[in-house]
């Protein structure tokens, strides 16, 4: 019964590694970008830089080419900081972020 147990718990481990949320990070992304979005449509972005009026990214696709990169402003509740957490998908324009906003390129 042991073994059994074993065996089970060892499948679901190795199941589980392989449909990790996150791409492996291509060698030209910079390691302070995050992974943004699901496995098969998501990007890396990385925060350049804070601005007075928003925040300057670069977005990565998950070859590690260059998709975008600019300046991006808030739209939604004002917020001090950006947290990796809070973007939840990439449209290919702009940002969702978890309490509704979005995160958009400057015009």
């Amino acid at each position: 019964m042991k073994i059994r147990h074993s065996l089970v718990v060892g499948i679901l481990v190795v199941s589980g590694l392989g449909c990790s949320r996150v791409p492996p990070r291509p060698a030209n992304v910079p390691a302070e970008s995050f992974y943004v979005g699901k496995r098969r449509d998501g990007v890396f972005v990385q925060v350049v830089s804070k601005e007075i009026i928003g925040w300057r990214l670069k977005i990565y696709g998950r070859d590690g080419s260059l998709k975008g990169e600019g300046l991006y402003v808030l739209r939604g509740m004002a917020r001090a900081e950006l947290l990796p957490k809070e973007l939840v998908s990439y449209d290919g324009e702009a940002f969702h972020l978890s309490d509704g906003g979005l995160l958009v390129p400057r015009r």
